[in-house]
């Protein structure tokens, strides 16, 4: 994800995968200065209450009226568009284009929803699936596992809808205009993009730069719902620069039932212990993720931003009411970004936190099979099957 290129996929000899209960890796692996890292300062509500006070706080402090009612224009398509042309063509029904303006700012998104051959007869089954950074050509966009989530979710009778991050493949929209008139334009792609809207953006609208990542997300989840009331749950599965989308949209809305963030992101006092995961402005933009190092030792220990990384997982996983579930998954060799053992830091903290408030589970998977930035077979088979059959 951070300064991702399109990778070539190496020829391994497979490893064996790490499930829920096999997800230790020997402490020595780990830093020394973070062997024994005590979250508790990264976590601000022990509550259910509480929680949902934080979750509302990252609302506001991105979209001060709360989370957008807006809704994308629709458009039914005369067949299955080149952007979706790597899926079985026999697995979709139709395709609806999803045209997104991000806060009335006059810079759009895509997004594109496939309706499965075979549909539940019952509640209608939804899901997003987020590519995130990956790739600028619709082949390259939808490789590294994405092609295969979309099908599993389509063979279950899924309505899946295919995001990409701005400024990057199906997204090509870079002019837009403030809200105080100005307008501005965006000359690079991508990360360099993404870094280039903050610099030029950010000083003039402060933290609504992050509707340009996340309220697409959220105008479609309105969309879904209100054309499926019926629903059963929403699941949102994501790569890299999806799965910090993932994470954050989770976090921002309840509506998202299940979610899946692959290789998504780490928190701030992780990613030196990380090797590759450091960049991306909207990865570590300080007023909302800022840390300290309170004690002076070298590590960042405390949350003084408006959501920490490790509220915004948990919250991924907490509801106001009723069960949700986050899976962030892991993989442990990954050639980008995200990897390691530093996920023990807060694995086992976490999902014990967000058990004890109770509306909720999150959790980490680790995946061993490979050495790529993807989404495996066995993450598939062990996280996304297994949660799907809470849907039913």
């Amino acid at each position: 994800m951070i300064r991702f290129r399109r990778y070539t996929i190496l020829f391994v000899v497979a490893f064996v995968a790490v499930g829920f209960s096999q997800q230790r890796v020997i402490a020595q692996d780990l830093d020394p200065r973070l062997v024994n890292y005590d979250i508790s300062g990264q976590i601000r509500f022990a509550d259910r209450t509480k929680a949902e006070e934080r979750r509302e706080k990252l609302v506001r402090f991105i979209w001060e009226h709360g989370l957008p009612k807006t809704r994308p224009v629709v458009t039914t398509l005369p067949g299955i568009p080149e952007e979706l042309a790597p899926v079985k063509a026999e697995l979709i029904a139709k395709v609806d284009l999803y045209t997104i303006e991000v806060s009335l700012m006059a810079f759009f998104s895509r997004a594109y929803v496939a309706y499965p051959k075979l549909q539940p007869a019952n509640k209608a089954r939804l899901a997003i699936v987020h590519a995130g950074h990956m790739g600028e050509t619709h082949e390259q966009g939808l490789e590294l596992g994405l092609k295969d989530t979309i099908e599993r979710l389509l063979e279950n009778g899924f309505i899946v809808a295919a995001m990409q991050m701005p400024l990057v493949n199906w997204n090509k929209d870079a002019n837009g205009i403030l809200p105080n008139g100005t307008s501005f334009e965006i000359a690079n792609r991508s990360v360099a993009g993404h870094d280039e809207l903050f610099a030029k953006v950010e000083p003039s609208i402060g933290a609504l730069i992050m509707a340009f990542f996340l309220e697409p997300v959220v105008q479609v989840t309105n969309e879904l719902l209100t054309r499926h009331p019926e629903n059963s749950g929403l699941v949102m599965v994501g790569l890299s620069g999806g799965g910090w989308t993932t994470h954050f949209s989770a976090a921002l809305d309840p509506r998202i039932t299940l979610s899946v963030p692959v290789a998504g992101a780490l928190p701030l006092y992780a990613r030196p212990f990380s090797r590759g995961s450091k960049g991306d402005s909207e990865q570590e933009y300080p007023p909302i993720l800022r840390e300290d190092d309170s004690n002076n030792d070298g590590v960042l220990d405390k949350a003084v931003g408006a959501c920490s990384w490790l509220e915004i997982f948990a919250l991924g996983g907490i509801g106001p009411s009723g069960k949700r579930k986050q899976v962030q998954v892991i993989n442990f060799d990954d050639s980008c970004c995200f990897n390691g053992p530093v996920y023990q830091t807060y694995s086992e903290s976490l999902s014990k936190k967000v058990a004890e408030i109770g509306t909720g589970e999150w959790q980490v998977y680790v995946d061993r099979t490979h050495q790529s930035h993807l989404i495996s077979t066995k993450t598939l088979d062990e996280v996304l099957m297994p949660m799907l059959e809470q849907l039913k």
